[in-house]
């Protein structure tokens, strides 16, 4: 028989996973012979009796226990929680056993329900080793970040295909050694970026079969009964108390049961899990979402404003993918009788304005979404969707309980326009009621004013999503050549403020002002107060609408954000602007982000004339403090980048879907 050797790296505590995958393979792999190498710095008498007791079971195999001493890879860093330094054993294969010349690695959260003849014969005389892309991986966007281009090669690193006597020759354990230990750039996933860095162009792409895992069984489920081994990715197991989302957790259970672990109690206390298994209502077809907005940036000519570019920009953009398609319901038709929706496509994804109230309900119930997805109900049209079933996840971005617009109102320049809506917010209490709204905000501290005005129970979980913002990976936040400018972000309208911008400038000739932004709401009385600012102050500079490379141009170069807002919940223009180290002027504080990251002023009421100095005070004294600037420019990047990513915010909401449109 044709012998292969494969290693597993592995601590004591996942001896019975190992076991487990062990069983898989000999199961489906009769005709050929396994050494079976179990790298770890110990395991117990107890788990080597019950691993030796596999011999009852199969006789085409040999188990290898290698004791290696761990000095080396404790030093190294462990950046996920759930991951131990035994993920770095893989490194040195090749040194350890230089008479091998080719070996099979695998994680020991995967099953095998397979041949792996056909994997093991693989050509890769050429290549360092051979894996199979990550579908995770592609879908975040996350290769630019590790200065890999997105044609190149990016590999999930539980199963691999190791090329020994090529790794010797190329001296790659060292070099793997030393580039862990002094990384190129800012890795997230430790040893496996390490891993495609380091073989980058010496990579065979191996078919996804041979490692399945949970993002390509949702991805691509018509793919599953071909795949040979199934891998069971991220931080939730299929023997881990919190949810499993993968749909192939099942087969996990019915290796384990063929183990010397297994026993009635033990099993019994495993497969309590299963119960949280979500099970898809139909994998022909993917989720279908409603994205329940009142603009989308422009697209379908609607209003440029903070909702629509997130919808458009980052829900709209990062979240389809093969299980999840999201269409945008911007309204009804105010024409009652209107039989027909307007459709229109908008960055491939289609943009419904509604048929008239008379025949929305029956339009829902065409449609048969499987879930309803908000940011902020700025809308009452649900009500005509008559299913119950039917479950509404609400992402709340600006919850205005009547003590907001009392505020709101004090200005008197020009009042904004009080667009307070009971039907809406009764429409919300009702589905809260009912059971049938999953609440998520972008902001804690905006837990309270939801349940205010939602008239939600204390206890009412609303649980922390937030807002993403794309990092450019080639921003270097300590050297890009800031220059002495201060720029203003938003719609030209009465709740920003716009003039106390110009005022400010006024008072500060020394550095130029921009401000990006146009009216598009109540047009004629917002140019009517802005443009007597237009000539007659040299340093202010009015750009109109921006977006895209432009606006980002302006960002970059700024050394400030000022915000005169009255009222605030927190902007995407706070996150874009410390993401490229950009300080915050604001008498808004929303997460306490300003007062972190720049001056906050206090409560500035009213038209805000009489409290202009201390904007002015708190710019001086940000670009007086060269030091003290630079040092929060840093932090606020670094903040943003923990905090606000897209790759977290791709995974979790996408999970998050996945979980509410199965309830």
């Amino acid at each position: 028989m044709e012998h292969i050797h494969l290693f597993f790296a592995l601590n004591d505590n996942y001896c019975p996973h190992c076991c487990t995958t062990m069983v898989s393979i000999l199961g489906n792999n009769g005709n050929l012979f396994f050494e079976f190498y179990l790298l770890s710095d110990y395991i117990s008498p107890e788990n080597r009796q019950k691993l030796d007791c596999l011999n009852q079971q199969y006789d085409h195999f040999q188990i290898h226990y290698v004791k290696v001493d761990n000095t080396i890879f404790k030093q190294f860093d462990l950046n996920i929680q759930y991951i131990t330094p035994q993920t770095y054993y893989r490194y040195a294969i090749a040194e350890w056993f230089p008479q091998l010349d080719k070996a099979l690695y695998l994680d020991c959260d995967l099953i095998v329900k397979g041949s792996l003849e056909e994997l093991w014969h693989t050509d890769i005389s050429d290549y360092l080793c051979a894996g199979v892309p990550d579908l995770w991986i592609e879908n975040i966007y996350y290769k630019p970040e590790i200065k890999l281009q997105p044609h190149e090669c990016y590999i999930n690193a539980g199963v691999l295909l190791l090329n020994l006597k090529k790794m010797r020759a190329e001296h790659t354990y060292q070099t793997l050694c030393q580039t862990t230990e002094q990384p190129p750039c800012k890795i997230k996933f430790q040893d496996q970026d390490i891993i495609n860095l380091v073989c980058r162009g010496k990579i065979k792409a191996l078919p996804e079969r041979f490692n399945f895992s949970t993002e390509n069984a949702f991805k691509h489920p018509n793919q599953i009964p071909e795949a040979v081994i199934v891998h069971y990715t991220g931080e939730r197991k299929p023997w881990s108390k919190g949810v499993c989302g993968n749909p192939l957790k099942q087969l996990y259970f019915d290796y384990w049961e063929k183990t010397p672990y297994y026993t009635p109690l033990q099993n019994a206390m495993m497969k309590l899990s299963k119960l949280f298994t979500p099970t898809p209502k139909n994998t022909n077809r993917p989720i279908r979402v409603a994205l329940i907005i009142d603009e989308f940036f422009g697209g379908a000519g609607t209003a440029f404003g903070g909702y629509g570019f997130l919808a458009r920009h980052y829900i709209a953009k990062y979240l389809p993918c093969d299980d999840i398609q999201i269409d945008v319901l911007l309204g009804l038709n105010p024409k009652r009788k209107c039989k027909k929706a307007i459709k229109t496509r908008v960055d491939n994804v289609d943009v419904y304005t509604l048929p008239g109230r008379k025949y929305a309900a029956r339009w829902f119930k065409k449609k048969n979404y499987d879930l309803y997805f908000s940011l902020e109900l700025t809308t009452s049209f649900l009500q005509y969707e008559k299913d119950k079933n039917k479950r509404l996840l609400l992402w709340i971005q600006d919850p205005r309980p009547w003590k907001d617009w009392l505020e709101i109102q004090t200005v008197k320049l020009f009042p904004e326009s009080c667009y307070w809506d009971t039907q809406i917010y009764e429409l919300v209490h009702r589905l809260y009621t009912e059971n049938r709204v999953t609440f998520v905000t972008q902001g804690r501290f905006l837990i309270e004013k939801a349940r205010c005005l939602y008239r939600l129970s204390p206890d009412t979980p609303i649980d922390y999503l937030p807002n993403p913002v794309d990092i450019d990976p080639q921003f270097d936040v300590t050297k890009y050549p800031k220059k002495n400018t201060i720029i203003f972000i938003g719609r030209i309208e009465s709740v920003k403020r716009g003039w106390l911008f110009c005022e400010i400038a006024k008072r500060m000739p020394e550095y130029q002002f921009y401000m990006l932004g146009q009216s598009f709401r109540e047009k004629s009385q917002n140019d009517s107060i802005m443009n007597q600012y237009h000539s007659g102050i040299d340093n202010l500079h009015f750009t109109g609408h921006v977006e895209g490379e432009e606006k980002f141009k302006y960002i970059k170069e700024a050394k400030i954000l000022v915000n005169t807002s009255i009222h605030e919940a927190l902007p995407v223009t706070f996150l874009e602007s410390l993401a490229y180290g950009t300080l915050l002027v604001s008498c808004q504080n929303p997460e306490n982000l300003t007062e972190k990251f720049g001056v906050y002023t206090g409560p500035v009421l009213g038209d805000g004339f009489d409290k202009i100095e201390l904007f002015v005070d708190a710019i001086r004294s940000l670009l007086q403090d060269e030091e003290r600037r630079k040092t929060l420019s840093i932090a606020g990047y670094e903040y943003v980048k923990q905090i606000h990513n897209v790759s977290d915010f791709i995974r979790n909401t996408r999970a998050l879907i996945r979980q509410e449109a199965r309830r």
